[in-house]
């Protein structure tokens, strides 16, 4: 394990105690819980790699069809 800090708002630190307490752990312990939960429940995206699918696909319909009046060049699709 790695030790991080961080730092919360007084509701938090309330909400986080309140939780700890009912479940009868600890607040690093609800931390790691409610992380865990969260990257479970949604993948984080790669914004760089869907830009540059996007570009990619542009690129694709861009140049397959710049030799299509020539049937030499055209391109296979």
């Amino acid at each position: 394990m790695h030790r991080t800090n961080i730092y919360l708002t007084d509701a938090q630190e309330q909400a986080l105690d309140a939780r700890a307490r009912r479940s009868g752990s600890t607040r690093s312990a609800v931390i790691r819980g409610l992380i865990d939960e969260g990257m479970a429940r949604e993948p984080l995206e790669d914004p760089l790699g869907a830009a540059f699918g996007a570009l990619s696909d542009q690129y694709d319909e861009l140049v397959g069809s710049l030799f299509d009046d020539d049937p030499d060049l055209r391109i296979e699709r």
